[in-house]
């Protein structure tokens, strides 16, 4: 691995030189001697740590051929897909997982977490498909698995063991939801239960639904500090504070703040599937981010889905998430968008715990660099990922060229 020089990019607002060895970042700072570098020029360009995919499922991704779309009165997403699920092959699962985690990449994203469910249906597949796709993109992208309870822990007999059976396999977390589950607090119960009797840390699907008689988070909150699993435990799509009386949506985010909860908005699927029976009004989900954000809690955006009956039109682009939360929930103020790339840079890795993660030295070089000055202009105008590096290593280059002609 050569050592790398990027030369005079925009780095914490300045024009600085970032210079990597050894797969890590070693210097910053304004003309740095070029020395037995490897010299990339990327003059004004924005440099990043690497995009983080918190909350992904590439093992359900581009089926949307495979069955119908959500329609008034049809089955719901989950129906459609659970139906797939059981003719999945792992050869099926690792061809269309590949197509996402590629995707990624070029897309900036140098680490992610994702789903992997775990069910009667789907059995143990999907882990065996993603645990090939680990070592074939090793030095590309970090890829960290959760073993994912879908379908619910007591809807079968086998569910659960074959939950704990890819957590002794090595998967580092075990993911809920408890929505599935007609007894949501018994599936929260079960979920701590077998994290904490194997060490793991717990990521929930929760409180999807516009009803809230059924918010689980408090609850979640509440477990989490009794347990000592304060910083631990990440919750995705949280779209029920959005409907929560304010004072009610206020006392909730404190007790999240308190666990030290990590959320994750997933602005893209809840745009397409929240609001589709209420003939009064159209509710998109979208979690209170600026308030979670202001009230101390870590928040971040992820794709979530990616081409099937959740999100049709989902790609790995969080760059493309942070214009999707900016339009939907409010936050495209100039000071909003400085600080909305935090949401799938630095607050995700936070979440799910990467170590040496960042823009200073000493860090491990997961870098990438859009073709643009500042976070605001990457955000509206979609910037091109020029370079990707993935531990010092160039791993993806992009262009984009226009020509406009005249007559």
């Amino acid at each position: 691995m050569n050592p790398l020089l990027l030369r005079q990019g925009r780095v914490a607002g300045r024009r600085q030189d970032v210079a990597i060895r050894d797969g890590r970042i070693h210097r910053i700072g304004p003309s740095l001697d070029a020395a037995g570098y490897e010299t990339l020029d990327v003059t004004d360009r924005l440099v990043l740590p690497g995009f983080v995919e918190s909350h992904i499922h590439p093992d359900k991704a581009f089926i949307a051929d495979r069955t119908e779309g959500l329609r008034a009165g049809g089955p719901s997403a989950q129906t459609l897909v659970a139906a797939l699920k059981k003719a999945f092959s792992v050869d099926d699962i690792y061809g269309r997982a590949r197509r996402v985690l590629e995707l990624a990449v070029r897309h900036g994203c140098t680490t992610m977490r994702a789903h992997v469910e775990v069910d009667g249906y789907v059995e143990l597949r999907g882990v065996e498909a993603l645990r090939r796709l680990q070592a074939d993109f090793a030095g590309v992208l970090d890829l960290q698995l959760i073993a994912f309870a879908q379908e619910g822990v007591f809807t079968d007999g086998v569910t659960q063991d074959l939950l704990r059976e890819a957590l002794k396999s090595g998967l580092p977390w075990l993911g809920g939801c408890p929505y599935m589950d007609r007894d949501q607090r018994a599936h929260i119960d079960w979920c701590f239960e077998t994290a904490q009797a194997f060490g793991v840390p717990l990521d929930f699907h929760a409180d999807s639904s516009d009803d809230p008689a059924l918010l689980t988070c408090d609850y979640i909150a509440e477990q989490t500090i009794a347990r000592g699993m304060q910083g631990r435990v990440t919750l995705g799509h949280l779209c029920m504070l959005d409907v929560l009386e304010p004072a009610e949506r206020a006392r909730v985010v404190e007790k999240l703040r308190e666990a030290r909860i990590h959320v994750i908005s997933l602005p893209a699927t809840e745009l397409h599937v929240k609001g589709r029976a209420d003939v009064r009004r159209t509710w998109r989900g979208v979690t209170r981010l600026g308030e979670l954000r202001a009230a101390g809690v870590n928040v971040a955006l992820s794709t979530n889905n990616i081409v099937n009956p959740f999100t049709p039109y989902g790609h790995p682009d969080l760059l493309r998430q942070a214009l999707v939360a900016a339009m939907a929930a409010h936050l495209g103020n100039l000071d909003q968008l400085a600080w909305l790339l935090e949401l799938v840079t630095t607050n995700p890795a936070r979440a799910i715990g990467l170590d040496g993660y960042g823009l200073g030295e000493g860090c491990r070089a997961d870098l990438v660099v859009l073709d643009a000055r500042d976070p605001a202009q990457a955000i509206t105008e979609q910037a091109e990922k020029l370079f990707v590096i993935k531990d010092g290593r160039v791993v993806a280059r992009n262009t984009r060229t226009s020509e406009l002609l005249r007559r």
